[in-house]
């Protein structure tokens, strides 16, 4: 079997960078020392599975220089770029025309087991979906880039429905399947 092309969507962790949402709820110190720790975990648990080829598409760009030592430096790293979430993904897929999957970097529960039965629907399906308890998605997987599109058109990311908005903008030959529905902490 080929090697899971995955790539983990991050923010560069520290006091100053993303997870806005979750530092506003907890405060910035706990906030970020949580981000840090969960993408340590995340990272960790995925890159010792040899059968898995990870790549981190981190923002903000210049992240690509200014990553932390303690980060794993030698994992590729990617650039987001600019835009929304769903631009950002959107340039990611386009640029990996075959399998690939993106996940989110806070989803506690996450295993590769659950990463490798997503690479196996994409043989399949066309698009792969890992929901969240929230009503969004923290795994999406597009076995042809090329076969897909308008995905993310008109998205309001900052709704409770946006795994229904994007399935909205799927045409109806195309076959989704579902992995685990998990928590992601923003």
């Amino acid at each position: 079997m080929e090697k899971v092309n995955l790539i983990i969507f991050a923010r560069r962790p520290e006091l100053s960078v993303g997870k806005s949402r979750l530092k506003n709820k907890i405060g910035k110190a706990l906030g970020s020392s949580f981000y840090y720790n969960n993408l340590l975990k995340t990272i960790v648990k995925i890159n010792s599975d040899k059968r898995i080829e990870l790549k981190l598409c981190v923002t903000p760009d210049t992240a690509l220089k200014n990553w932390p030592k303690s980060v794993f430096p030698k994992i590729k790293r990617l650039p987001q770029g600019p835009g929304d979430i769903g631009e950002k993904m959107w340039r990611i897929f386009s640029k990996n025309p075959k399998k690939t999957i993106i996940i989110g970097s806070d989803i506690p529960d996450i295993s590769s087991k659950i990463i490798f039965k997503a690479w196996k629907k994409l043989y399949s399906s066309n698009i792969v979906f890992g929901p969240a308890e929230d009503g969004g998605f923290w795994l999406i997987g597009i076995s042809q880039s090329k076969k897909v599109k308008g995905l993310f058109n008109n998205i309001i990311w900052s709704k409770q429905n946006t795994l229904e908005q994007v399935k909205n903008n799927i045409h109806s030959s195309k076959k989704i399947s579902y992995v685990d529905t998990l928590k992601d902490i923003d």
